[in-house]
């Protein structure tokens, strides 16, 4: 089953709300999965899509997040060459990092999003 809102409307608390969404892939250690990634009011919020029963679900506060930060192309002179963006920051021993996104033309303003919470 595809993650979507509807699955993380599941995992919000009472107080929560849900400010931006991007599907995606994460990335940490071994793991590679596609789901949606949601910056709430409170935290980040990452569930996977349901391969074999329950997807995964991995949150992270922000005043747990280290390091976050992006990557949007690379200027040479007076070209920019683009390439897949990404997403990365650690996360207590993780460095995790989130890419493929189903809309880059979103991803700056939902790491600006994200930053402003930090």
């Amino acid at each position: 089953m595809k993650a979507n809102l509807e699955t993380i409307k599941e995992h919000l608390n009472s107080e929560e709300d849900i400010l931006s969404t991007l599907y995606c892939v994460i990335n940490f250690g071994y793991i590679s999965r596609f789901g949606i990634l949601a910056a709430t009011n409170k935290r980040l919020l990452f569930c996977s899509d349901a391969m074999f029963g329950k997807g995964l679900k991995w949150e992270f506060k922000y005043t747990e997040i280290e390091d976050f930060s992006h990557t949007n192309g690379v200027v040479l002179e007076i070209s920019a060459i683009p390439f897949i963006k990404k997403i990365t920051m650690n996360h207590g021993d993780d460095f995790i990092v989130f890419d493929n996104f189903s809309s880059p033309q979103n991803v700056q303003s939902f790491f600006k999003l994200v930053q402003s919470k930090q």
